[in-house]
């Protein structure tokens, strides 16, 4: 699969809080993102490599605190452009003031939802360059992310927004299995009002638009779904 998230996009998250750190570092992984993670200022400054992509940073941190971590990183060629957003608890403006003086790129205050960090990743990446690749491809399968469409062999599939829902997910994360109420609470904004028959239904239609391509989506029995990159007679 061709995309430069997957072993490209590495994201250093610093914060002493352990919690924050597994919430943080389990949903960018589930994203695709590479994750490094660090707990005080020296472990951040020794791990801020240049292919580092961005910067998760706390402010209140054992010894350095946040500020100071990003002011040495401005201060180093090596890692001078890379993107930092502080996360904190930090919240009065001055604060704020101060972070973005030091060299944060944005500045959210705690508590946040990781959707809410993944989206500010983005967006700090886009006006910064180094935005991850809106093209996935799989053998003869293009998924355009920004356009929500995806050809095969360079025919458009005419897919529904739900079915390109669930295709790129399912692409995004090979041979991870999916169980239906997984997937209806990723994909289906309204899971509460679905059932899993609807995964079902869903998943039948996409494979009839993928024709023989269908054969990288295998039922997982018991269990519900998977896209595979390899080709297999499952289907």
């Amino acid at each position: 699969m061709a995309t430069s998230t997957p072993n490209e996009i590495t994201v250093l998250v610093v914060d002493d809080e352990e919690d924050v750190v597994e919430i943080i570092s389990h949903f960018l992984k589930e994203e695709g993102y590479n994750v490094l993670t660090a707990h005080d200022g020296d472990e951040a400054l020794a791990k801020a490599t240049p292919d580092i992509s961005c910067i998760v940073l706390d402010v209140m941190l054992p010894g350095m605190n946040g500020f100071e971590i990003a002011r040495r990183l401005r201060g180093r060629v090596e890692t001078e452009k890379i993107p930092i957003l502080f996360l904190t608890a930090k919240t009065e403006e001055m604060d704020e003031l101060e972070g973005l003086t030091a060299g944060g790129d944005t500045y959210l205050k705690k508590p946040v939802s990781p959707q809410v960090v993944l989206a500010n990743i983005r967006a700090v990446m886009r006006r910064t360059g180094t935005e991850e690749s809106k093209i996935l491809t799989v053998n003869n399968l293009t998924i355009f992310e920004d356009e929500y469409r995806a050809t095969l062999e360079g025919e458009d599939l005419g897919l529904t927004l739900t079915e390109f829902e669930l295709l790129r997910y399912l692409v995004r994360h090979p041979r991870k299995a999916f169980t239906r109420q997984q997937l209806l609470e990723t994909i289906w904004k309204d899971a509460m009002m679905v059932t899993e028959r609807t995964v079902d239904a869903h998943i039948k239609n996409l494979r009839e638009k993928l024709s023989d391509f269908a054969q990288h989506i295998q039922t997982v029995r018991g269990v519900g779904y998977r896209f595979v990159e390899e080709e297999t007679a499952e289907v």
